[in-house]
């Protein structure tokens, strides 16, 4: 065999070889196009209720529905004050940056919420010195005046942009229950602008049901 032969040769088992590399390839491809899962989309968990308290899933259903709704009207009915009507020493400019309660607003609230949870509130306020025409019979705090904003937007007990409230019960026990509120903002078409959950956590303290925690987004 002379030498064009064997060139020949050789150049004929090059072009086989790269085209059994392609057809290798190409096969390779399609089979891994067909095990690819293109669902990319996250599977919800369903969530199971564990119940070792003394009372039954529906007692617990509409407890925490009760302890809810007690914390929402305290803030749909909640009376703030003009800084610059009822505070010495303020003008009409701190109205735009500050609130004032009285005392009884903060008792009502320190007597729904846990310590740490309520202590999360009262560590923002500051007593002030009621005008002395004002004749007030209690005493007066300040805080900024966007500091419970979020209770109302952001929150298990949130009231705007709101459609659609679910309970999702977690679990319980004789001294606490862990619950989550889906709040849900939707057309007709079922089309959702929103769909946030909250915990929503009850813990005894002194004998007492208290709400511990109403503002962590579950993300």
């Amino acid at each position: 065999m002379n030498r064009r032969e064997w060139m020949r040769l050789g150049i004929a088992s090059v072009c086989i070889f790269l085209f059994v590399l392609v057809i290798l390839v190409v096969m390779t491809f399609v089979k891994s196009r067909e095990t690819v899962d293109y669902n990319t989309d996250p599977v919800e968990e369903e969530i199971i209720f564990h119940n070792s308290s003394d009372m039954t899933e529906q007692e617990i259903r509409l407890f925490v529905e009760e302890k809810r709704t007690e914390l929402k009207e305290f803030f749909e009915t909640a009376k703030y004050y003009t800084v610059s009507e009822v505070a010495q020493g303020y003008t009409q400019e701190d109205d735009e940056k500050y609130l004032v309660v009285d005392r009884e607003f903060l008792e009502q609230l320190q007597s729904l919420l846990t310590t740490d949870a309520y202590g999360m509130f009262w560590n923002e306020f500051e007593e002030v010195v009621p005008k002395s025409d004002t004749f007030f019979q209690t005493r007066l705090y300040l805080a900024r005046k966007d500091l419970f904003d979020f209770v109302y937007v952001t929150s298990a007990i949130a009231k705007f942009d709101v459609s659609e409230e679910k309970l999702i019960l977690e679990n319980a026990t004789n001294d606490k229950i862990t619950a989550i509120i889906n709040i849900l903002l939707c057309d007709e078409e079922n089309i959702c602008a929103r769909d946030d959950k909250y915990q929503f956590h009850l813990e005894k303290e002194e004998e007492t049901w208290k709400i511990a925690d109403f503002t962590t987004l579950i993300r």
